[in-house]
């Protein structure tokens, strides 16, 4: 008897998938190659050095729901910046065997370049291709170092597209830091901020996740610590003008667009729940 080709089998179960839910069938693909990327981090020795962070954390609290998004960001912990060794690592990594899931990585096709933008510490992105039967897919992470995770991170178990597939349970940032960081980034760019997707990540968190305000707090003090923020008296983040901004008010519509989002959802909704919860505590951080 042949050995069994998981691969395709696979590749049929993503299309009645897609016939199931409506979603589209590459985007399914990418959510599959990225879960059993994921798999691979979590069984390997290097399991507690990354930890999940970004669109991917967000898509494991709320599976398809989530925002549409295939990246996969790392946070590394305790592990060496260099990127000779982040190579060798992520060889090993990608280069786990799981039969079950008709996935393989091409450890021979790993790139790397530096990620410098807004950070401490450079960060590393890594290209490579995956594989699953007849398909070919390039995929990239993103590895970051230097930032903080407030109150600790925490263990999830990320939402399997397939049952009887091997789970997958891995380290994450915690959601108040996930906050956190996206605040800094808007008072940081203030009126020059185009993501628009932390607004809506922001929103989200703060509307649909039971966050104390507490532990919201402490996270906001220690990323704003971290990566140093200083007190800006022309700040507009905040104002009536900020919100009702013509051009930005297009930017939010693009945005929703996009991500083929199909509540109405107004960019002034959205500002007046990051103004009431996280105001005051940008302003206790600067002792205003």
């Amino acid at each position: 008897m042949g050995k069994k080709n998981y691969g395709k089998s696979v590749k049929t179960r993503l299309l009645n998938l897609m016939n199931e839910t409506g979603y589209k069938y590459m985007y399914l693909l990418a959510r599959y190659f990225n879960e059993r990327l994921l798999y691979r981090v979590s069984v390997s020795q290097y399991k507690d050095n990354f930890l999940l962070k970004g669109g991917s954390l967000l898509y494991a609290m709320n599976g398809l729901e989530a925002r549409p998004t295939v990246d996969v960001d790392f946070m590394a912990d305790r592990i060496s910046r260099d990127r000779d060794f982040l190579a060798h690592v992520f060889q090993e990594i990608l280069g786990i065997v799981c039969d079950e899931d008709g996935v393989s990585f091409d450890v021979n096709s790993i790139k790397l370049e530096p990620i410098t933008v807004e950070k401490k510490y450079p960060g590393t992105r890594f290209y490579f291709t995956a594989h699953m039967d007849t398909i070919a897919y390039n995929m990239s992470v993103d590895i970051g170092f230097g930032d903080v995770v407030t109150p600790y991170p925490t263990t999830i178990d990320f939402p399997l597209l397939l049952p009887d597939i091997p789970s997958v349970n891995i380290q994450a940032y915690s959601l108040e830091t996930v906050v956190a960081e996206k605040f800094h980034t808007m008072i940081d760019r203030d009126v020059l901020n185009s993501r628009m997707k932390d607004f809506f990540d922001c929103y989200q968190l703060l509307t649909k996740r039971d966050l104390s305000d507490d532990t919201l707090y402490d996270a906001i003090k220690a990323t704003f610590d971290n990566r140093g923020l200083t007190y800006n008296p022309e700040l507009q983040l905040f104002t009536e003008s900020f919100a009702t901004d013509a051009a930005r008010i297009v930017r939010w519509k693009a945005f929703l667009k996009k991500i083929q989002w199909k509540e109405t959802l107004d960019f002034k909704t959205v500002m007046e729940v990051i103004k009431e919860r996280l105001q005051p505590m940008a302003e206790k951080y600067w002792g205003k």
